[in-house]
């Protein structure tokens, strides 16, 4: 049973972890490599130009297959997002009840 001391606390260790088999460098520079390799083989014609269909967007194909963020980006669409448009009747009575309360205090 451990025992609680408020002074001599001690902190967790921390996460050190370092991959064995990844080096960043070397991945970049297969990257790279690849990248050349293709334009290259786009220049000599071996491979066909690429085209806007052929870049997918990430996030928009993540964000149609997930039924939260599908509904999320139709009421942005829709404008029902804003802090404005949901209360703006709110805003508007309470900016003229604070006018009337200023007149009120002048008078």
């Amino acid at each position: 049973m451990g025992v609680f001391f408020f002074y001599k606390n001690r902190k967790p260790r921390k996460f050190n972890y370092k991959p064995i088999l990844f080096d960043p460098d070397e991945e970049a520079r297969k990257e790279r490599l690849q990248k050349r390799i293709e334009s290259v083989k786009r220049e000599m014609g071996v491979l066909p130009e690429r085209t806007e269909i052929d870049k997918k967007d990430f996030k928009s194909e993540f964000v149609s297959q997930t039924r939260y963020l599908k509904k999320r980006k139709d009421r942005e669409e829709a404008g029902k997002n804003s802090f404005i448009t949901n209360n703006g009747l709110l805003i508007i009575i309470a900016v003229i009840l604070l006018l009337i309360f200023i007149f009120w205090l002048l008078r």
